[in-house]
């Protein structure tokens, strides 16, 4: 609009509006502690519970508590991290931040805060006359409308001072779920002027001979009145605005307003939108500084919103007249390299409040909803696309526009000015497999995606420390979801990377990558201690060698007889190990012949394996062993609760410090025998270290047992070596 009013939240939370008039009068933002208020179902007012709160609300003659986020929990119930959020509202002569601070120290109280205000990023009208739509065609929009017009299936939310609803240039582009939060009411009406500019930037019809182009011919406008009728904008209603365009699943959201101070909450409420998959567009401001007292301006300082600044019809950061009243300077841009990246912001033609068309629309206000609008097209070009995938898109394909700035803004317009064309171009590299960081041996089948609307060409390269070793592939064929090379690693070991480049016939493009690790080296598998045929007894140390540059595990195992049918595990390790210990073996209480077999794995998931036969000598101590069991051991089932209906069986977890024959028995309350196993000495449920058999919940005679809770114990002759409770439920 014609003008600029920008009065930004002050630099400490707490200091009184006779200083810093930018805290919402009559109101504070309180977070109660569960229970201390409620909302009866059917009435707008809360009821509080708490009487500390109830003697607040009478001293500073409160006269109504209301749910913050009342409109959104109408659509998303479920969202109840919400919902101790209220507005209290008090006779708005009294100091706010006093307020605040008095409800903050209240035990019921979680946070009590100002709402602070914030601002319309428009700027005093110049003078130079500008009557054709430069933006449109310096973001290349009639080329990117080749691709496509936008889709009535998208949603794009302008949170701003509302739209002129009977405007001829919005006739069935309007959502009808708009709401307006600052009279709360659902008729988000302009009463002001810069929310009809900034949604007639973003989608004023097109091609229906009247008025002016939007970015984006189709996309619903979703009209949420957040700024009042002099531009101004409580946070309270600001964060309503935020929280009900997401409970209403918008694909972007346009906030052309902020200030210099950041807020948790706000930040909260942006990072959930983000959460949600909203892309959201917000005003970079136009105060011609990098930041304010440290400060980027918000919400476009936050990393998950796309801060836009301004650029004129040259391309050139945005200078225009007045002085700002926050920071003194004249009108122009802000910068910095938090902004991420460039529009159109002075000489904008654009709706206008009342009927009309003006080109004298200026401020990073007017640039942002290009970007919003440009999002709609990608989004509607490339559905798939994720909001951090829009965002991607929209900064790699813009035009650098770093050469026609002055050195001291080169690198802090962001990534240059937005290109509509190149954006929507639908180009698209992909590569899914391998995965990144993943493990490749022998011939790899590249697999992923290559296509796009104006395909051209794909390329895939091998890079081997940033540089670039072979090509595997150049095609003028597109792929979708299938085959894009083959790449023979043969003789190659170590990490590469693997790029794919797309490129579109107008000369943008899209690129993939992923790094690898190539491994064509077997693991080394070697048992040196004991050597095959040696007797042994007792616990034994086994040493060697299970290793490999990218070693997954080693495997440690022993099983009975020289060709066991089946083995049991002595150890399993993640670590290489070269020429050292890798697991002890206790062997009292088995005798005669053993086999003890190591494997290595790597992640490639190539094995090596070495084995070797030894006779075990009969411990004359093994029988003392059980009753050198110290104590009983920790056990325990998984899962307990048994619930048969969700898993087949439950393991009973024990360590024994020996090799025994072992039995368990499993009882009912009443001392009734259910079920019971043996296990001999070595295998798992007998052998020494840790032990799992298992029960499926059956008794003696296969038959499934009752609920209930059972006991279990783990005996070796005489000794009882571990006992434990099972809960069943079928």
């Amino acid at each position: 609009m014609k003008r600029f009013i920008a009065i930004f939240g002050c630099l400490t939370l707490f200091l009184t509006a006779a200083v810093y008039a930018d805290f919402s009068p009559g109101i504070i933002m309180v977070k109660f502690k569960p229970g201390a208020v409620e909302v009866p179902s059917g009435v707008a007012a809360a009821k509080v519970r708490a009487v500390s709160v109830q003697a607040l609300n009478a001293r500073y003659k409160v006269s109504r508590v209301e749910q913050l986020y009342a409109k959104a929990l109408e659509n998303r119930p479920d969202w109840t991290h919400l919902k101790d959020y209220y507005v209290v509202k008090f006779p708005k002569g009294e100091n706010v931040a006093g307020v605040a601070r008095a409800f903050a120290k209240d035990p019921n109280v979680v946070s009590a805060a100002p709402s602070k205000i914030f601002k319309a990023f428009d700027t005093t009208p110049n003078d130079p006359r500008f009557t054709d739509q430069y933006g449109l065609t310096n973001l290349q929009c009639p080329q990117a409308w080749d691709r496509t017009t936008g889709s009535s299936g998208i949603v794009i939310a302008v949170l701003d001072t509302g739209i002129d609803t009977d405007h001829e240039d919005f006739v069935g582009r309007i959502d009808s779920r708009g709401y307006d939060f600052v009279n709360e009411d659902a008729d988000p009406e302009d009463d002001y002027g810069h929310g009809t500019s900034v949604a007639g930037v973003v989608g004023a019809t097109t091609d229906n001979s009247k008025g002016v182009a939007g970015v984006d011919w189709s996309a619903k406008l979703l009209i949420i009145k957040v700024l009042d009728n002099s531009g101004n904008g409580s946070m309270t209603d600001i964060l309503q605005g935020i929280v009900y365009a997401n409970s209403l699943t918008v694909e972007v959201m346009n906030m052309s307003f902020g200030q210099y101070v950041p807020d948790s909450n706000l930040q909260t409420r942006c990072t959930e939108a983000y959460n949600n998959g909203v892309a959201l567009v917000a005003a970079a401001g136009n105060g011609d500084v990098e930041t304010w007292n440290g400060n980027p301006s918000y919400p476009a300082g936050y990393s998950n919103v796309l801060a836009i600044a301004a650029v004129d019809q040259n391309d050139v950061r945005s200078v225009w007249s007045g002085i700002d009243p926050i920071t003194g300077r004249t009108q122009a841009s802000n910068y910095g390299t938090w902004v991420d990246i460039s529009a159109p912001g002075s000489d904008i033609w654009s709706t206008e409040m009342g009927g009309g068309y003006d080109w004298r629309n200026n401020g990073t206000s007017l640039s942002a909803p290009f970007v919003a609008g440009v999002a709609g097209l990608v989004k509607a070009a490339n559905p798939g696309l994720t909001n951090q995938e829009i965002y991607d898109r929209i900064k790699e394909t813009a035009d650098d526009i770093d050469s026609l700035q002055q050195p001291q803004y080169q690198g802090k317009l962001g990534s240059g000015r937005v290109n509509a064309a190149n954006a929507v171009a639908g180009v698209n590299a992909e590569i899914t497999s391998p995965q990144d960081r993943g493990y490749i041996t022998g011939t790899a089948s590249i697999l992923g995606t290559a296509t796009g609307w104006n395909f051209s060409t794909y390329e895939v390269d091998v890079l081997k420390s940033g540089t670039v070793e072979s090509n595997l592939i150049t095609s003028n064929i597109s792929v979708e979801s299938g085959a894009l090379t083959n790449w023979n690693t043969t003789g190659k070991d170590g990490e590469y990377r693997v790029r794919l480049k797309v490129f579109s016939s107008n000369g943008s493009s899209d690129e993939a990558s992923v790094n690898v690790f190539v491994d064509n080296i077997p693991p080394v598998a070697n048992i040196t201690v004991p050597t095959s045929g040696a007797s042994v007894s007792d616990n034994i140390t086994i040493t060697g060698t299970a290793s490999d540059q990218y070693i997954d595990y080693y495997l440690l195992q022993y099983g009975e007889g020289a060709s066991p049918t089946s083995y049991q595990n002595i150890t399993r390790s993640y670590i290489s190990v070269s020429g050292g210990v890798l697991g002890t073996w206790e062997t009292a209480g088995l005798s005669g012949t053993y086999t003890i077999k190591l494997t290595a794995y790597d992640k490639v998931g190539a094995t090596s394996t070495e084995s070797v036969q030894v006779d075990i000598q009969s411990s004359s101590t093994s029988d003392k062993r059980v009753i050198a069991q110290a104590g009983l051991p920790l056990t325990y089932g998984l899962p307990n609760p048994f619930d048969r209906s969700t898993t087949s069986q439950i393991t009973l977890n024990y360590t024994l410090n020996g090799n025994y024959d072992v039995r368990i028995f499993i009882f009912d309350l009443s001392g009734n025998l259910i079920w019971q196993n043996n296990y001999t000495a070595g295998e798992d449920g007998g052998k020494s270290g840790e032990n799992n058999p298992s029960w499926n919940g059956q008794d003696m005679f296969a038959g499934n047992v009752p609920n209930g809770l059972y006991v279990y114990q783990v005996t070796s002759g005489s000794q009882v070596l571990a006992r434990g409770k099972i809960i069943v439920l079928n």
